[in-house]
C-alpha cells in the first residue's frame, strides 16, 4: 500500500509541476514576444527607451506602421475641434503620401482609422514620448529640422479647414492650442 500511496503522490506532484512549468513557459514566451517587439521597434525608430517603445506598442504602433507616427500631430490638430473636416482628411492623406505611406500599408490603415475615429489621447502622449526620446538621440540640428517639418504639416492641416471663404484667421483657437502643446 505504501508503494501505491507513493505512486499517487508522485502523480500529483507531476501534475502540479507540469502545470507550473506550462505557466512559466507561457510567461517566458510573452516576455520574449515583448522583447522581440521592442527590438523591432528599436530597429524601425532608432529609440532605445523601453518605456517609450512600450507606450508606442500599447497604442498599436508596429514597425510597419512607424511612418504613421510622424502624422500623429496632424491627426491631433484635425480633431482639436472634435470633428474631422474633409479638407483636413485630404491634407493628412497628402502628407502621408509625401511621407511615402503606400495606400493599403499598415501605416495607411492606421491613419485611415484615426481619420474616421478620434484616437485616444494616449496616442498623442506616446508621440510626445517618442519625440522626447528622439530629441535625446538626434543631433540638435536634425531634431530641429524634423520638428519644423512636423509642425509645418500640422499648421497646414489646421489652415486647410479654417477661415471663412479663405479669409480671416485660418487656425482656430482649439487648433492653435494643440499646435502649441505639440511644439513644446
Amino acid at each position: 500500500m505504501s508503494d501505491s500511496l507513493h505512486d499517487r503522490g508522485r502523480a500529483i506532484e507531476d501534475v502540479f509541476f507540469t502545470a507550473r512549468d506550462q505557466d512559466l513557459i507561457q510567461k517566458l514566451k510573452q516576455e520574449m514576444a515583448a522583447s522581440e517587439a521592442r527590438d523591432a521597434m528599436t530597429t524601425a525608430s532608432g529609440i532605445n527607451d523601453a518605456a517609450v517603445l512600450d507606450s508606442l506598442i500599447e497604442c498599436g504602433i508596429t514597425p510597419e506602421s512607424m511612418a504613421s507616427v510622424a502624422l500623429i500631430p496632424l491627426v491631433a490638430v484635425a480633431w482639436a475641434d472634435n470633428k474631422m473636416e474633409d479638407n483636413e482628411k485630404a491634407a493628412i492623406l497628402k502628407a502621408a503620401n509625401e511621407a511615402g505611406v503606400a495606400e493599403g500599408s499598415a501605416s495607411y490603415q492606421a491613419i485611415a482609422a484615426w481619420l474616421d475615429n478620434r484616437p485616444d489621447a494616449s496616442l498623442t502622449d506616446a508621440w510626445k514620448n517618442y519625440m522626447g526620446a528622439l530629441n535625446e538621440s538626434l543631433d540638435p540640428a536634425a531634431f530641429n529640422q524634423l520638428k519644423a517639418i512636423v509642425m509645418r504639416r500640422a499648421e497646414n492641416v489646421a489652415e486647410s479647414a479654417g477661415g471663412f471663404l479663405g479669409l480671416g484667421n485660418k487656425v482656430s483657437d482649439s487648433e492653435r492650442k494643440v499646435i502649441d502643446d505639440l511644439a513644446s
